[in-house]
């Protein structure tokens, strides 16, 4: 008897194990579900079908002369950086086909940290980065104080050099791309630089909750380009990728994206509901035993 007792223990806790295994696996299949027919069906495209900011920020670009300067101005922030990854480095890529010779800099910390990535990256990829003009430190004030000086005294290489031939600070440039965050954005480089350099022409990349405070810029035309939105970066990526016969590689779809935060908040909610319950139940056995 206690032998015929144990295959059916044994039985009985491999059906426990599945059934406690069984919510992680239905995730999966539905994320592979998800994926699949976000990849199949044409209706769910994550890119903006209005491509008007695009063609701005392209047109920009485009109407660089060759070796012209261009000021990477690098102040997104950790949190939201994700959403404007792909567009920054398009844009980035994109300068540099149109034989820019880019700079970077930042006047906030988190921006100067995803900045060094940001170089670090391209460096890896066997390319030269854009040159470092660090981190000013000051915030707004560090940005008005660079309009007479950008360039660090131990900046060295051509470009510092170019920089300094032009003057030192951020009129040197031909144009500046703005990434955008929290504390310094478009905004700051709009309201300090362009009242004092009206003429140097502004474009921006910014996460989605900025777009409502720098939408108005873009329609005064103080901003030249702004890519403000996670369908207008796509596009973006996707225009950028189809005029050099490449492909953007894989982009998350909208179907799997609202699979895995739906995913998320059912988890939330079960884990808050089980503390729930627990509470509840000592809450009766621990005034019955005082």
């Amino acid at each position: 008897m206690t032998n015929s007792a144990a295959p059916a223990l044994l039985d009985t806790e491999r059906v426990a194990r599945l059934r406690r295994a069984a919510p992680q696996l239905l995730l999966l299949l539905l994320l592979v579900v998800a994926s699949l027919l976000s990849n199949g069906t044409g209706g769910l495209q994550l890119a903006s079908p209005d491509r008007s900011r695009v063609d701005q920020l392209r047109r920009a670009i485009g109407d660089l002369p060759n070796d012209a300067l261009v000021l990477i101005a690098f102040d997104a922030d950790l949190g939201t950086y994700p959403e404007i990854r792909a567009a920054t480095r398009v844009a980035i890529d994109d300068l540099a086909a149109h034989a820019a010779r880019l700079a970077i800099v930042s006047f906030t910390p988190e921006g100067r940290a995803i900045a060094a990535a940001e170089r670090e990256r391209i460096a890896r990829g066997g390319t030269e980065p854009p040159g470092d003009l660090g981190f000013v430190a000051g915030a707004e004030a560090g940005l008005v104080r660079s309009i007479a000086s950008v360039v660090p005294e131990n900046a060295q290489g051509a470009t510092a050099d170019a920089i300094r031939d032009a003057g030192g600070g951020i009129g040197a440039f031909a144009m500046v791309l703005v990434i955008s965050g929290s504390d310094i954005s478009a905004r700051s480089w709009v309201e300090q630089v362009g009242s004092r350099l009206p003429e140097l022409p502004l474009v921006a990349i910014a996460p989605t909750f900025l777009d409502p405070e720098l939408e108005p810029y873009l329609r005064s035309g103080q901003l030249a380009a702004l890519l403000a939105t996670l369908r207008d970066g796509a596009a973006y990526v996707e225009a950028v990728a189809g005029s050099a016969g490449s492909s953007p590689g894989p982009t998350p779809g909208p179907l799997p994206m609202l699979v895995g935060m739906l995913a998320a908040i059912a988890v939330l909610a079960e884990a808050a509901f089980r503390r729930f319950a627990r509470g509840r139940g000592r809450g009766p056995r621990g005034r019955a035993s005082a």
